[in-house]
């Protein structure tokens, strides 16, 4: 990578996390044991009415998206050209085990409207989009716990083109239907993850160009095919030279330097916290997974975490998927 190749700085004009306590942007205390919490006293509460016809997750995805947009005001929607990506590891595992359970368990049983509607895989966004009048593109991505990145990623490339005005970005995943289980369709052992209970979450972005009012800015996107150890990589000097390329490829270098503290924010996979920090003396940690629990889109919930508890900093968000593709993702906060 070269200088000359900048990316596409994208200003954060709204954030907002929600993890598994179920209160936005707020870390409250929660138990593994208690999942899942009851969500519908906390969609009364961001929509202001209870959302009839949907499930968990759609739900989920709706207050999540719906408490970032409620950061704004309404006017900025209008007139613009907005697009919706969603981005979700596991999916609405709640509303499609039913639909197939009736479908094939019970010789061809005719499931119900409402559940086959639920069990569309992009029903969440089909759900939201009519809730905020958006009639953009609308789009859900999944792989696997680097689903969000891949969901930046795409957006990133849609604000660049011009193709889109706004970008309303998200992660959701949540949990079902018990530990062990969730833990096995994520492939979280203690072999390939660090030692932490499960949770859930719902967090987004409202993404736009330079002539929006910002709260930080994602300066750079970067997923790489090429297989590693999570720990390994991340203590060896191409991660050092690969975060110096992404950092001098900026297109806003003004931000950068006005940083008055960088962070590092480790993903689940990243195992040796502690021990990494040495290795990188100008980073300090961020660590977010206490407050969300390991989830396939934790990273959403890290970065809009740390765009509001840590103002004037670099944010450099390292993830890595089970078979060992990196991801980066660098911000900055004002």
């Amino acid at each position: 990578m070269t200088t000359e190749n900048k990316y596409f700085s994208m200003p954060v004009i709204s954030a907002s996390y929600l993890g598994p306590s179920l209160s936005p942007n707020e870390d409250l205390p929660w138990d593994e044991a208690s999942l899942p919490l009851n969500c519908d006293d906390l969609v009364v509460r961001v929509l202001g009415q209870p959302m009839r016809r949907a499930g968990r997750f759609i739900k989920m995805v709706c207050a999540g998206a719906t408490a970032c947009l409620k950061k704004v005001p309404p006017s900025l929607l209008q007139g613009k050209k907005t697009g919706i990506f969603l981005a979700t590891g596991l999916g609405n595992g709640d509303e499609i085990l039913p639909f197939i359970t009736q479908v094939f368990k019970h010789n061809g049983g005719f499931p119900s409207p409402n559940q086959f509607a639920n069990s569309v895989s992009n029903a969440a966004v089909f759900f939201l989009a009519r809730l905020c009048d958006i009639k953009g593109v609308i789009l859900t991505l999944s792989d696997e716990e680097l689903s969000f990145e891949s969901a930046l990623w795409l957006a990133q490339s849609y604000l660049e083109s011009g193709e889109i005005d706004l970008a309303l970005v998200g992660g959701c995943d949540v949990y079902t239907p018990t530990v062990e289980e969730y833990r096995e369709r994520m492939n979280v052992t203690k072999a390939n993850s660090r030692a932490l209970p499960i949770g859930e979450g719902s967090s987004w972005f409202l993404l736009g160009s330079q002539e929006f009012e910002s709260i930080g800015e994602i300066l750079a996107v970067d997923v790489n095919s090429k297989r590693v150890n999570p720990d390994e990589y991340l203590q060896s000097e191409n991660f050092s030279r690969r975060l110096d390329d992404l950092l001098c490829s900026s297109s806003n270098r003004k931000i950068i330097m006005d940083a008055q503290k960088r962070f590092l924010l480790p993903g689940f996979r990243v195992k040796n916290v502690d021990s990494m920090m040495g290795r990188h003396n100008s980073l300090d940690l961020h660590d977010y997974l206490p407050f969300c629990g390991i989830h396939p889109v934790a990273a959403a919930f890290g970065l809009t975490h740390a765009l509001q508890k840590q103002p004037s900093s670099l944010l450099v968000h390292y993830n890595c998927s089970a078979s060992g593709k990196p991801a980066l993702i660098v911000a900055a906060t004002k």
